[in-house]
C-alpha cells in the first residue's frame, strides 16, 4: 500500500484508527537484544517488541506469526505488554528464525499481532 493513502485518511480523518488504515509495510526481525520486532511503517509508524523469555519448547508447536508446526527447538517463548500496562501480558510462541518465519507469515497475520498489542 502507498504511504499517500494512508497520509489522505489521517490528514482528512486525523482520529483514524490504526486498524482501519490500509496495510503499510511490514517488517519482522529480531534486535540485537534477542527481541522480536514487529513494525509498520507509517505514517503512523506501529512497533511492538517481544520479549524472549527463557526455556524452550519441549514438543512441538504452532508458530503464531507463520502457522507452521514446527519442532519445540525451532520455536521459543516470547512476551509483550498489552496497550502498554505493565501488567497486562501476552505470550506468544514464534520461530527463532525470523527471517525464514517472515517469509511464510502473512502481512495481515504480523499485523493482527501488532494491532493487539497495542490497541487493546
Amino acid at each position: 500500500m502507498d504511504h499517500e493513502e494512508r497520509e489522505m485518511i489521517l490528514e482528512l480523518f486525523p482520529g483514524t484508527s490504526p486498524d482501519l488504515l490500509p496495510l503499510g509495510e511490514i517488517l519482522y526481525y529480531r534486535d540485537g537484544e534477542g527481541r522480536v520486532v514487529i513494525l509498520e511503517k507509517g505514517p503512523p509508524e506501529l512497533r511492538l517488541e517481544l520479549e524472549p523469555l527463557s526455556g524452550s519448547a519441549t514438543t512441538p508447536q504452532v508458530c503464531e506469526a507463520c502457522r507452521r508446526h514446527l519442532s519445540g527447538s525451532a520455536l521459543g517463548f516470547f512476551r509483550h505488554p498489552v496497550g502498554g500496562r505493565a501488567h497486562h501480558l501476552r505470550y506468544l510462541v514464534l520461530c527463532l528464525d525470523t527471517a525464514s518465519c517472515a517469509s511464510h507469515a502473512e502481512p495481515e497475520r504480523l499485523r493482527e499481532i501488532l494491532l493487539r498489542g497495542i490497541l487493546t
